[in-house]
């Protein structure tokens, strides 16, 4: 249900631009604050990228004034990261939850929220829905689009493979709901009780293999003798579930003699790739504590770990480049992480990692918009003030650096070379600078270079660094002994 409830009459659409400026756009790995420090830790961003390579994020926030109720609120982050002034599109409703977004084949804009506008009969008490044809400048009157009843916050929103049906997802006590279309007399597909489970299932999440065209929901259940990430196919002419659901491999965990899960309270995150085939998912594997990032191709017999945490991890999300890169992220201690893949979606990168904003004491949730070479990242972090605030930052990926051999002998009387190899995901790169010691070169077409330890070095560890413009640094430490 939205989070709040009461007996007011609430504002009719407006749409507003507000007053403070935008935000300077910073270096990647710095934080620009998005929301005011008065969330909750069960906020969410909803974000959708426009064919003009804007990235349009949408939040619900306490109306000014009105603490008891809520707006909802968009604004626009350029390519370069600069924060865009935030924009009002519904102010002074009894009730909005965490808003998702959707770009339609013609590049239109969708909106949607569980909400509730007044308690007058008649008036919207489901999911509504808002539309904008021209970029978010404007924006539609609210449309009630689902039947009224429980939700939850998480919803899922994509369309279908004609770019003009939407689908949206959201979970209850009384099951999984997938809806197509807009109206509200349209029943929904149940996916938990059409599988034979129990209660409940949560927190879906909506993606289109653009290949084929299959449209994938995936959720968290938690009932009885089935928990764990499950997926299963739409039927994109009614709603309705088809096949059966799979368990995503890796998302449960066997623990004093039964199987358990961990719920991690957020959209469950999944992406198709543009003109590719495969739908994705990423979830944090592991029980009572959370060790591991576990990503699977929906349908493989089997996914696959790609990094790992023995304090724990959380907050695991995925993102895709305009090219079919997948980018995951989590969180882990005070640090945000993230690792982009190959065009292929079969190996990876180097880990890149970036300090959450200064002071923060708990990460809530994390979500990501790729584009080709900048991970847009946004993070809900509570400090020592007294709410949860969002913020914003952009991440590039890293190069991997080895060096063969890693080891040269002190004293040797003559040069000692070492080949340096640069790849990212597996492939070479070229044109990277690599420096090890005084020695200084550039990889060629296969990605590597030899650079020569001076005859008589000295016993020493030294650090090989390879920089190229759009990277994080690599290092290898090679040993002299």
């Amino acid at each position: 249900m939205p989070r709040r409830s009461a007996a007011a009459l609430a504002a009719t659409l407006a749409v507003l631009v507000l007053a403070p400026t935008a935000a300077q756009a910073g270096r990647p790995g710095t934080w620009t604050a998005l929301t005011a420090a008065d969330g909750s830790n069960t906020d969410q961003v909803g974000l959708a990228r426009t064919p003009d390579g804007r990235l349009h994020v949408a939040w619900q926030r306490k109306t000014p004034g009105n603490s008891v109720h809520d707006d909802l609120v968009q604004t626009i982050v350029s390519e370069s990261g600069r924060v865009g002034p935030a924009q009002t599109i519904a102010s002074n409703w009894i009730g909005i939850g965490s808003p998702s977004l959707a770009v339609a084949g013609d590049g239109s804009l969708l909106l949607a929220a569980g909400a509730t506008n007044t308690l007058d009969p008649g008036a919207i008490d489901s999911i509504a829905t808002w539309r904008s044809g021209d970029g978010g400048a404007t924006w539609s009157a609210p449309a009630r689009s689902t039947p009224a009843g429980g939700f939850a916050d998480d919803l899922g929103l994509a369309f279908g493979a004609d770019g003009t049906t939407p689908f949206i997802g959201w979970g209850s006590t009384f099951g999984l709901f997938v809806h197509r279309g807009l109206d509200p007399a349209t029943s929904p597909g149940n996916f938990q009780t059409g599988a034979g489970f129990g209660c409940c299932g949560y927190s879906p999440g909506i993606a289109r293999d653009a290949a084929s065209g299959q449209l994938v929901v995936a959720w968290h259940s938690n009932a009885t003798g089935h928990v764990g990430v499950f997926a299963q196919q739409v039927d994109q002419a009614t709603g309705n579930p088809t096949g059966a659901p799979a368990l995503m491999p890796g998302s449960t965990t066997s623990y004093n003699g039964g199987v358990e899960t961990s719920y991690s309270l957020a959209h469950t995150p999944i992406t198709g790739r543009p003109g590719r085939a495969g739908v994705w998912l990423a979830y944090e594997g592991g029980y009572p504590t959370t060790k591991r990032v576990v990503v699977w191709r929906y349908g493989a017999s089997r996914a696959s770990v790609i990094a790992t945490r023995s304090e724990g991890l959380d907050d695991v999300g995925i993102a895709v480049t305009p090219e079919g890169r997948l980018w995951v992220f989590w969180t882990g201690g005070r640090d945000v992480y993230a690792r982009r893949s190959n065009p292929a979606g079969t190996a990876w990168g180097a880990i890149t990692t970036a300090p959450m904003p200064r002071g923060t004491q708990t990460s809530f949730k994390l979500a990501g918009n790729a584009q080709s070479g900048l991970l847009d990242l946004f993070g809900a972090f509570e400090r020592s003030g007294p709410g949860v605030q969002t913020w914003h930052t952009q991440l590039r990926a890293g190069l991997t650096l080895t060096a063969t051999p890693a080891r040269a002998r002190a004293g040797a009387r003559s040069v000692q070379n070492i080949r340096l190899s640069v790849t990212d995901a597996g492939a070479p790169v070229a044109g990277a600078t690599v420096r090890l010691g005084s020695a200084r070169g550039f990889t060629g077409a296969a990605g590597t270079v030899t650079l020569g330890i001076p005859a008589g070095a000295r016993r020493s560890t030294l650090t090989a660094r390879a920089t190229r413009m759009g990277y994080v640094d690599g290092t290898v430490r090679v040993q002299v002994r």
